[in-house]
């Protein structure tokens, strides 16, 4: 078995999810993916802002295509924090606790440890609903709410019992993986960038096979070019299962960790 743990779906008003959805399925099937998570493009599915109706929009798609393709997708609602925490919270109790979305998306609304994020955080530690950061180290390029590792990391230690899952290894970089180290509930997904020599051996060697789950950002970066990142590393048949699969089925679940 093989889960994706970063995967997006374009669709907005404007452009209806069908034609994106069925070459993902199809892509799925080529690279031998059985599970992924679904999240959609916040550059595409709305601003980087959403508005109430567009954030309530994204949950009713994210819900209407899992339901329709049950055991296939996982999927996440990409948060707008600086929405009205009661609109927020009443939108994350009715398509997470009451509806089929497994967690919460962060992107770059917002860095990780500003307080406005407080509310949202208690609910999904309360619930024990995990949550996937985008994070990336940038010298060019880097937005102005955009989260590094650092800022992860810090939000992870004011919140040890909230399951992160922070995104993109290779944009981390080894920095990132020294900033996570010492934080368990801190999980990194393999995505970011085309695949370089040195950083899955680095994850895997400094947070083991336990907090590495294996993500391709598609269709950013296609399933191939992803997946071979483990073709040129030694692992035993034991810890790739836990990348490729295991720790998603653990990490990706409402209410609890699963061995």
């Amino acid at each position: 078995m093989i889960i994706d743990s970063h995967l997006h779906l374009s669709f907005n008003r404007a452009q209806h999810y069908a034609p994106h959805l069925k070459r993902t399925l199809h892509h799925m099937q080529m690279a031998g993916i059985d599970k992924t998570c679904l999240m959609p493009f916040p550059q595409f599915a709305g601003p980087i802002y959403p508005n109430q109706a567009e954030m309530t929009f994204q949950a009713e798609t994210l819900a209407e295509i899992t339901e329709a393709h049950p055991g296939v997708f996982l999927p996440l609602l990409f948060i707008n924090p600086a929405l009205p925490h009661a609109f927020t919270l009443e939108l994350m109790e009715k398509y997470m606790l009451r509806g089929p979305i497994i967690g919460a998306k962060f992107h770059i609304s917002m860095i990780a440890d500003d307080e406005r994020y407080e509310p949202i955080y208690a609910f999904l530690e309360k619930h024990d609903i995990p949550v996937l950061f985008h994070s990336w180290y940038k010298t060019t390029e880097r937005t102005t709410f955009e989260s590094t590792p650092a800022d992860v990391a810090r939000m992870a230690r004011k919140h040890p019992s909230l399951r992160i899952l922070m995104a993109h290894m290779t944009g981390a970089r080894l920095r990132g993986i020294q900033d996570i180290k010492r934080l368990p509930n801190v999980y990194l997904d393999t995505s970011g960038s085309q695949p370089e020599e040195g950083f899955l051996e680095r994850a895997l060697e400094e947070l083991g096979a336990d907090r590495v789950l294996y993500g391709s950002d598609y269709p950013i970066r296609a399933f191939s070019t992803q997946l071979a990142r483990f073709d040129s590393v030694a692992l035993s048949p034991e810890d790739r299962d836990k990348v490729l699969y295991r720790n998603a089925l653990s990490f990706f679940r409402k209410g609890g960790r699963r061995s």
